[in-house]
C-alpha cells in the first residue's frame, strides 16, 4: 500500500469513526440533543478533525443519514433476496426483524427514521429530503418484493404492489411511533396481523367433493 492509499484509509477510518459515534449519540438523544462537544469528546477527536470532514452539524447529519439509508437498503435487499423462502415469507421476516429491533433495549439498532424523522423535518430541508428519498426507495423495494410474491404464487394477484409497498411501510412507521408512546409491543402485534391480511395468499382451489 502506497503512502497516498494509507492516508486515504486513515481518513476514511476517522470519518467513519465520527459517524459511528454520532450514530450512537443521535440514537440515544436525538439530533438536536447531541451536542458537537459531546460528539468530539466521545469520539476522542479534536474539533479540527470534525470540520475537516464536515462543514457543519447539519452537513454531518446529512452524511449520517446518507450512510444510514445506504446500509438500511443493503440490509433490506439482503433479507428480501434470501434463497429458499418465497417472497411472502421473506417480507414477513422483514417485519418480524423490524419488531425485534424496535423493541430492543439497544437504541443503536432501532430505526433512525423513527427516532429523528419528525424532528429534523422541521429544522433541515436537506436532511428531510434525504429521509424522504430513502423512505420512497424502501417503499419501492417492498412493492417489488410483493410483485415477486405474486410471481412465485405466494401472494394473491388481488393486491396492487405499487400501492401496497408504501402503505405497509407507512403503517409500520406509525406503529413504531405509537409503540414509543405506549411502551409495549401491541402496536407491532396489530401491524403484523394487519400485514398478514394485506398480503393474502392465493386461494387454494380444491377439487369438488363428491
Amino acid at each position: 500500500m502506497n503512502v497516498s492509499s494509507l492516508m486515504q484509509t486513515r481518513t476514511d477510518s476517522t470519518r467513519d469513526h465520527i459517524l459511528a459515534t454520532g450514530r450512537g449519540l443521535v440514537a440515544q438523544r436525538g439530533f438536536a440533543g447531541m451536542g458537537l462537544n459531546e460528539l468530539l469528546k466521545t469520539a476522542s477527536v479534536p474539533k479540527g478533525s470534525f470540520y475537516h470532514y464536515f462543514s457543519s452539524k447539519e452537513d454531518f447529519g446529512c452524511n449520517l443519514l446518507e450512510q444510514y439509508m445506504s446500509q438500511y437498503m443493503s440490509r433490506l435487499d439482503e433479507i428480501l433476496t434470501t434463497k429458499g423462502p418465497d417472497a411472502r415469507t421473506r417480507l414477513m421476516q422483514y417485519w418480524s426483524l423490524w419488531t425485534s429491533s424496535q423493541t430492543s433495549g439497544d437504541a443503536c439498532v432501532q430505526c433512525l427514521i423513527v427516532k429523528i424523522g419528525a424532528e429534523i423535518s422541521d429544522v433541515s430541508d436537506e436532511m428531510r429530503e434525504i429521509l424522504e428519498d430513502g423512505t420512497r426507495q424502501i417503499g419501492m423495494r417492498l412493492s417489488e418484493a410483493i410483485a415477486e410474491g405474486q410471481a412465485d404464487n405466494s401472494i394473491s394477484q388481488t393486491v396492487e404492489p405499487d400501492l401496497l409497498g408504501a402503505a405497509l411501510y407507512e403503517m409500520w412507521l406509525g406503529a413504531s411511533l405509537v409503540a414509543k408512546l405506549s411502551r409495549n409491543r401491541d402496536p407491532f402485534l396489530n401491524a403484523m396481523a394487519t400485514t398478514e391480511l394485506m398480503l393474502p395468499k392465493p386461494h387454494q382451489h380444491t377439487k369438488d367433493m363428491i
